[in-house]
């Protein structure tokens, strides 16, 4: 299959908590729910069971970017919202290496559950990440 025009292969996730700007962050993983099933067996029925959906789970999502300058807002950030914890909303876009969105997600019921700071290791030569991991309640695609 052909790629499509507007696919990038470089892209970075822009994250508003709030209408709060969080930044960019060049990795975003957890984007996902699965759906938890019962298997009913019914009495007589030998060649299929029945399936009811019992609850939607979302995935802890997780944004990772390089550390900067202003890596200890984010992370003072994380610590004041831990410590006054409310359900807030968010916004997570896509964006091509222009800047461009290419999609969007709203995010309910978001609330930090841990921020990781880098692995500090000078002969490594690897970049310093950090990530913040946040639980929610829900999504919908907004673009």
């Amino acid at each position: 299959m052909p790629a499509e025009p507007d696919a990038s292969p470089i892209n970075q996730f822009s994250l508003s908590i709030d209408g709060e700007d969080l930044g960019l962050f060049t990795r975003c993983s957890g984007l996902a729910l699965s759906v938890e099933v019962d298997e009913v067996v019914e009495g007589g029925v030998n060649e299929s069971a029945i399936h009811l959906n019992t609850r939607i789970k979302y995935a802890p999502l997780v944004v990772t970017r390089a550390v900067r300058r202003n890596s200890k807002d984010l992370c003072q950030w994380v610590q004041k919202s831990v410590s006054e914890p409310s359900l807030s909303t968010g916004q997570i876009a896509c964006l091509d290496q222009k800047g461009s969105e290419l999609a969007k997600w709203e995010l309910r019921d978001v609330m930090p559950v841990a921020w990781r700071g880098p692995s500090l290791d000078a002969a490594g030569g690897s970049i310093a990440m950090e990530e913040i991991e946040f639980v929610y309640g829900g999504f919908i695609r907004k673009a």
